[in-house]
């Protein structure tokens, strides 16, 4: 099997309404649709969804690196994954998410061509998980509003986004738990807007309020405040901003400075560099979330694969197609609130019209 084009294009989608989170507001996302052609006539999808401010590159970066991939892999195997991220790394260092829209093409190819759910081509057996929903920051009452909307809308699981003044922070969550009660599962995210002094200040609230886990509460280069945080509390910490790579994951992992590991596609450059910081996470018994930043349907369905796959990928945080409607994208998933049934078609099972 020979690749014999790769296209891309970009597009756009809007969320339902403005977002916040510690350090910006989102109205929506941009992102590179990517097409990969064989000589099969099989074709695979990938998305780059780029943030700049956590990937280091933007949607016009993204569209440049890929035309210069494109001159190189034409011609190669898209199943030789493996010697694809070779070439890409060989390349440039970085540019995690316009890698991943190679890696999550090339990974729907394979298992297009297996005949297989790309979840069933990693191993895995059971199309069926439940993401959280992420509730953007605003005032204790207006968040306390969304979170009820939210669980009135069948979903259980629900993450806060914190990380401004802690006193404000602290009244923000006791409204969402008085709201939605003792039933739903409640996780803090604070985006890197705390310091460990005001992470183990609120840490007993947090305990209180019965709140699952604590993502990122520090700035991301922070390690050694993670593991104060970690040492300090029996509430579970996460590492977000924190780890991109699988170095990053070793690092973390050696150090105990976390519980777990928040994985994401666009930071860590697709499905093989994912599944090898999870296979890090699990041999030091860290527990690893998937999450998603500003992607469509394309790429989240393809972390869902991964994650129905993975058994150490015991938290779902892939929300973002919950926020934005998008009518020329298909397939690829059901869900009935946060509880998501993969669909039984080979490799992500979406569609794109007119692409």
């Amino acid at each position: 099997m020979k690749i014999t084009d790769i296209t891309m294009q970009k597009a756009q989608f809007a969320f339902n309404k403005p977002f916040e989170i510690a350090f910006t507001v989102l109205y929506g996302f941009e992102t590179m649709v990517l097409r990969i052609d064989t000589d099969e006539g099989i074709t695979g999808y990938g998305e780059a969804g780029p943030l700049e401010y956590v990937t280091g590159d933007n949607l016009d970066t993204c569209m440049v690196i890929a035309g210069q991939f494109r001159e190189k892999l034409i011609g190669m195997n898209p199943l030789a994954i493996q010697s694809i991220h070779r070439i890409m790394d060989g390349m440039y260092h970085g540019h995690t998410a316009v890698k991943a829209a190679f890696d999550i093409a090339c990974y729907d190819i394979a298992a297009k061509r297996a005949g297989l759910p790309l979840y069933k081509f990693l191993g895995g057996d059971d199309p069926c998980l439940e993401s959280d929903v992420t509730i953007g920051i605003g005032t204790p009452q207006s968040m306390a509003e969304d979170c009820l909307s939210w669980k009135k809308s069948g979903f259980n699981i629900l993450k806060i986004k914190l990380g401004h003044d802690i006193e404000t922070d602290a009244e923000r969550i006791k409204a969402v738990r008085k709201a939605v009660g003792d039933d739903i599962v409640l996780r803090v995210d604070a985006n890197q807007g705390w310091s460990v002094k005001d992470t183990l200040q609120i840490e007993p609230l947090l305990r209180q309020l019965k709140i699952e886990l604590i993502e990122q509460p520090v700035r991301d280069f922070d390690f050694e405040g993670l593991k104060e945080i970690k040492t300090g509390t029996c509430l579970p910490v996460i590492a977000d901003e924190s780890c991109h790579l699988p170095q990053d994951a070793l690092r973390l992992c050696s150090m105990r400075a976390c519980d777990g590991l928040n994985i994401k596609l666009m930071k860590c450059g697709g499905i093989e560099k994912a599944i090898r910081i999870n296979a890090i996470a699990e041999a030091a018994g860290v527990f690893c979330m998937l999450g998603c930043m500003g992607e469509s349907v394309i790429a989240n369905t393809a972390a869902m694969h991964l994650a129905a796959a993975m058994k150490n990928i015991s938290k779902i945080d892939l929300d973002i197609t919950f926020f934005s409607h998008c009518d020329w994208i298909t397939g690829g998933f059901t869900s009935e609130g946060g509880k998501i049934t993969l669909l039984d078609e080979p490799g992500i099972g979406i569609r794109v019209n007119g692409f």
